[in-house]
């Protein structure tokens, strides 16, 4: 599982600071290509919206929320169980 945003790397350190710990990666998305390649980038602000797409090991997308809420906790419980549940 892969973490990605159009944020800075030191931008990444202090959202993952602010949530204790991640068990997965934050990839910076300098340029907003896979912003754009997944439609949720935002050119008026030149930002991401905040969403989780799942993709399999075959590359199949298996959910995707594109009104992702970082500060609900109850969302990454959804994230994983559905990861679990439709994914493997």
């Amino acid at each position: 599982m892969l973490a990605i945003s159009v944020d800075h790397i030191y931008a990444h350190n202090v959202f993952a600071a602010s949530l204790g710990t991640l068990p997965y990666p934050l990839l910076s998305d300098w340029h907003k290509k896979t912003a754009k390649d997944y439609g949720v980038f935002d050119e008026k602000n030149e930002t991401a919206k905040r969403s989780v797409f799942l993709v399999n090991r075959d590359g199949i997308l298996c959910f995707k929320n594109t009104e992702f809420d970082a500060n609900d906790r109850d969302q990454y419980v959804e994230v994983f169980s559905n990861c679990e549940r439709l994914c493997y």
